[in-house]
């Protein structure tokens, strides 16, 4: 009997793995660069456009781009428009219209208050004193009159205004004997002027001390306009010195300096005036269609009629 533990076992067969050698992994992986590079380029060309849709000449079509207000404002050289917030504003009172609207200056009794409207439970907006004057344009209403106050319409009672000045009571301190001597301070004339008294005939006492001073000082100056036509020449409250050249300036200069002295209430010269009431500084006017009516051949004054102090 055949020993078994000589009994060979059947073999088992050898396993297999394949393996790549070096020059066949070299081979292969440039191979694989050249794939993983023309995927980096069909994806480059179709975002290119290089479609398919588009090499057969189909059209597709492409959204507007969004405008850019701002960067258009820049390359053209503009800056983006922006929304004015002046024409929510009314406009300021216009000089000239302000100036049409007056018709004349009364004077207050006694402290006067001025009211936003015509009525007494309206807002005091401000306070004229006694002897001051308020400018007035004619209309009234219920016991009210209308005035022009810093260039707005304003309101006051209609019968504490008076077109006299009020008497003011003389200083104890000062007596009667003294009185004329302060008249002619200021070296400003009172004698009659060397051209004639003929401009004097129906002016106010301010408006003949006007032009005797003006004729002492400008002597060169001989045509002189008094009492015409209507409002304050009709008055005697306005006198025309009639002068188109620059030597007006000086006229001008000289009532302004000495305007308490003569009771100058206000001034038009050029197409401008002064009324120091209103505003401290010469303000244009509107265009009145000649030279006289713009005042450029004559300066025109316009006094408080017995107000002057020298």
């Amino acid at each position: 009997m055949a020993d078994s533990r000589h009994k060979h076992a059947a073999p088992r067969p050898a396993r297999r793995t394949l393996r790549t050698s070096r020059s066949a992994r070299a081979a292969v992986l440039p191979l694989a660069g050249l794939l993983a590079i023309g995927g980096v380029v069909g994806v480059a060309a179709a975002q290119e456009g290089g479609s398919p849709a588009a090499e057969a000449g189909a059209t597709i079509p492409q959204q507007p781009p969004k405008k850019d207000v701002f960067a258009a404002s820049v390359s053209s050289g503009q800056a983006p428009a922006t929304v004015s917030r002046s024409a929510e504003r009314p406009p300021l009172p216009n000089a000239a219209a302000v100036e049409d609207k007056i018709k004349g200056e009364l004077y207050a009794k006694s402290d006067l208050d001025i009211h936003a409207a015509a009525k007494k439970s309206s807002p005091v907006l401000a306070e004229v004193e006694s002897g001051d004057t308020v400018e007035v344009t004619g209309k009234r209403s219920d016991g009210w009159a209308e005035i022009m106050h810093k260039g707005l319409p304003r309101w006051v009672d209609a019968s504490s205004i008076t077109t006299q000045k009020p008497v003011e009571e003389t200083s104890p301190e000062t007596s009667d004997d003294e009185a004329p001597e302060a008249a002619t301070s200021g070296g400003l004339s009172t004698a009659p002027c060397a051209a004639g008294s003929g401009p004097e005939s129906g002016l106010q006492p301010d408006t003949i001390k006007v032009y005797r001073a003006v004729c002492a000082k400008f002597p060169s100056i001989v045509s002189y306009g008094g009492v015409a036509g209507r409002g304050e020449h009709g008055t005697g409250q306005a006198l025309d010195i009639m002068i188109s050249s620059d030597l007006g300036n000086q006229v001008a200069a000289f009532l302004q300096q000495n305007r308490t002295a003569l009771g100058v209430d206000y001034l038009i010269w050029r197409q401008r005036i002064w009324r120091p009431a209103t505003s401290p500084d010469w303000r244009g006017m509107s265009d009145r269609g000649s030279p006289t009516a713009n005042h450029m051949d004559h300066v025109h004054v316009t006094t408080y009629g017995n107000a002057a102090t020298g």
